[in-house]
């Protein structure tokens, strides 16, 4: 992953470079993180994305993912 300077024009826009734009799309969500700005695509068909997620979840009950999930946070913590 590389990286792009860019500036902002009087008006607040962000021009983002055309090689940026094709591979991830028109839409974004902006996340503020401290002095950072964190663009996250938005796929067009959002559904779809979450059902091929669902197919790679082992066949477990929420609460068994929860705290998976947890123990691996706690892991990455320490």
């Amino acid at each position: 992953m590389g990286a792009t300077i860019v500036k902002m024009d009087k008006g607040g826009r962000i021009h983002i470079p055309t090689s940026l734009k094709d591979d991830l799309g028109p839409r974004f969500i902006i996340t503020r993180l401290g002095d950072k700005l964190i663009l996250t695509s938005i796929p067009e068909d959002p559904i779809k994305d979450l059902e091929e997620i669902g197919k790679s979840i082992p066949d477990k009950t929420l609460k068994e993912l929860r705290k998976e999930i947890l123990e691996e946070a706690y892991n990455d913590i320490r």
